[in-house]
């Protein structure tokens, strides 16, 4: 087993865009969720972790006005690429801009900032956490809203032995254009409770496009739902509401994310 790089970790997944947005092409209900209190707001939106765009474009379709960051020049060369096949009324709805989310600043606020599909687990330390949300509490209006999701914990996936590679499917990667089988393997560290995983790719074939095979490495803190209330509350956040899925279903053990809907509060 390696030992944990979080730099790599923060990095490698954002490299490979095409096949990124492959991976999760068909994972839409957050993306509806997402375009649709963007659109509802009314008034200029800030995605804190922008990615490719796959919330930002549905929502400039739907009318929205969209202001994203990322980290990623990779993801946002591709969020530009689709940003400009979008119809033109909207390619200026959305404004690409590359960003740490723990320091950046735009001298602007607006009534809505988000923070979505398990961004904000990049956020390794308690210091890091601190710095975005406080990022976040800068931009937004006196009456704005701060929206964010994180994946529940699952201690069956985060007891499994790190020395252990788990067999996934083989598939036409979008990219190489060859087949690939890959395995997954991760270690979880419950002090710093930081999850290090390495994607195995092996390509099938003898001979062909693409390397013979290759790691990605993805890091994530995970966070526990009453921690990460405690982390919002005592950050200048009020909690308006929890849910368990995009659906607005209740926060369960067997919920996947944690989705929280805040407001500054009062003397923030």
């Amino acid at each position: 087993m390696s030992d944990f790089d979080l730099e790599a970790g923060t990095t490698e997944f954002y490299q490979d865009v095409v096949y990124y947005d492959n991976e999760f092409k068909n994972r839409k209900a957050d993306v509806r969720w997402y375009a649709d209190r963007y659109a509802e707001t009314g008034a200029p939106v800030l995605e804190m972790a922008v990615g490719s765009g796959r919330i930002a474009l549905k929502a400039v379709r739907q009318g929205a006005e969209v202001v994203g960051v990322d980290l990623a020049q990779p993801m946002l060369d591709m969020a530009e690429v689709q940003r400009q096949k979008l119809p033109a009324r909207c390619r200026d709805k959305l404004t690409l801009i590359q960003g740490d989310m723990r320091s950046f600043d735009l001298e602007q606020t607006f009534d809505l900032v988000t923070c979505p599909f398990n961004a904000f687990q990049h956020m390794y330390t308690f210091e890091d956490a601190e710095r975005c949300l406080a990022v976040a509490r800068a931009h937004m209006k006196p009456d704005g809203l701060f929206i964010m999701d994180v994946l529940t914990p699952d201690f069956d996936y985060l007891m499994r032995s790190p020395y252990k590679k788990y067999p996934g499917i083989r598939f036409l990667h979008p990219t190489h254009k060859s087949y690939y089988t890959y395995s997954e393997q991760s270690a979880y560290d419950p002090v710093t409770q930081v999850n290090q995983m390495w994607f195995h790719y092996e390509r099938c074939n003898e001979t062909g496009p693409g390397p013979e095979s290759y790691v990605v490495q993805l890091s994530h803190r995970y966070f526990f739902p009453e921690e990460i209330k405690a982390l919002l509350h005592y950050n200048g956040f009020e909690i308006l509401s929890v849910y368990g899925d995009f659906g607005e279903g209740k926060l369960a053990a067997e919920s996947e994310s944690i989705i929280l809907t805040c407001r500054l509060s009062t003397g923030s």
